[in-house]
């Protein structure tokens, strides 16, 4: 993202961002006079190449190397009449040559247009969730998963994903309106905690709107704690209907969270899992895939966890040739074999698993 890393009227690299020999590296090639870590050659050609093609109505608003790359910066650019539109392509003022091509002017031209039309993807996003009582706090770079908070607890989570899909909804509609071609299979939307809006970090209220939802820090911020995922999945009708009841609902946490949860899953299962296959294993991380949330519960999770029915005789770790189907608590203890699946994989080792 443009906004990330980046000084407005200035893109000067400052080498006490980079650690150990790299910052060394970097010292030596500023104090030699090189350019090669400067946007302003980039800057200053972004700028004329936006009053050749669009006099008076972009403004630099943002630029950021592109390094490991030598040369070259990505810069963003505001429209006069459209706040919300950030027009960002990559240009090497050195080589004059503008996302990977040597047509800048087009470049540019095809930047506007994207730009004018990822505005009104989220337009229509913000007015959905926004008119229906779930303002949206950000979205993924290319604007097809919001977030929004919601409290969801076992006597709430009905309710919401029924809210929530009704947001949907009106999402896919006006998508469908816009882009009769553009409906998806699938919705994710992404449930912080209510409170989280509260201490999101903000980008610059210069930017346009694009770059502050999509914001690194306030994404970041976002997943930083365990949240929800709530996925619905999109009709082929003409109206495109979203199946609230089939809503599909997982917790996200990071990483190290997902570590303790599935160790305790391993150890948990393990047992159960011996008083059928004396000697088996559990595969190296194997409750590390996707755990989604049994219907109309939040207390109760399934997933896979891949076992071999015993140790490989060549000393190797398990890869995992069976598959249990386990129930488990969020936190991953009290878990519960639900079936053992034996044909996992196909004739090329592939995983293959159905849905849960």
């Amino acid at each position: 993202m443009g906004s990330r890393g980046a000084v407005r009227g200035s893109g000067r690299w400052r080498a006490g961002r980079v650690g150990g020999g790299l910052a060394v590296l970097l010292v030596g090639l500023l104090g030699t006079g090189c350019a090669a870590f400067d946007t302003d050659d980039d800057v200053r050609r972004a700028r004329e190449l936006a009053e050749e093609s669009y006099p008076g109505e972009l403004e630099v608003v943002d630029a950021r190397i592109l390094f490991p790359e030598s040369s070259g910066s990505e810069v963003t650019l505001a429209i006069a009449d459209d706040p919300d539109a950030a027009v960002r392509f990559r240009i090497d003022a050195a080589k004059d040559r503008c996302d990977g091509g040597p047509n800048c002017t087009e470049a540019l031209r095809e930047a506007v247009d994207r730009a004018r039309r990822e505005a009104g993807h989220l337009r229509a996003m913000r007015d959905a969730f926004d008119g229906c009582g779930h303002p949206l706090l950000g979205t993924d770079e290319k604007l097809t998963a919001p977030w929004i908070g919601a409290r969801v607890t076992d006597r709430t989570v009905d309710d919401v994903l029924a809210r929530v899909g009704a947001c949907v909804q009106r999402w896919v509609t006006a998508r469908a309106e816009r882009d009769p071609g553009a409906a998806p299979e699938w919705v994710t939307v992404n449930l912080a905690a209510p409170g989280a809006a509260g201490d999101l970090p903000e980008a610059k209220s210069t930017l346009p709107t694009v770059v502050r939802f999509t914001h690194g820090p306030r994404l970041a911020a976002l997943a930083h704690d365990p949240y929800y995922v709530a996925a619905y999945p999109v009709g082929r009708d003409a109206d495109r209907t979203v199946d609230a009841a089939a809503a599909d609902l997982r917790i996200v946490s990071p990483f190290k969270e997902r570590q303790a949860f599935s160790r305790r899953v391993d150890a948990s299962v393990l047992p159960a899992l011996r008083e059928t296959y004396p000697d088996a294993v559990t595969a190296g991380g194997a409750g590390m895939g996707v755990w989604r949330l049994e219907q109309g519960t939040v207390r109760r999770v399934r997933g896979y966890v891949l076992f071999c029915e015993r140790p490989p005789a060549d000393g190797k770790q398990c890869s995992g040739d069976l598959a249990a189907l386990v129930s488990s608590d969020p936190e991953g203890r009290d878990a519960e074999v639900v079936r053992i699946l034996t044909d996992i994989r196909d004739e090329h080792g592939v995983l293959r698993l159905p849905p849960r």
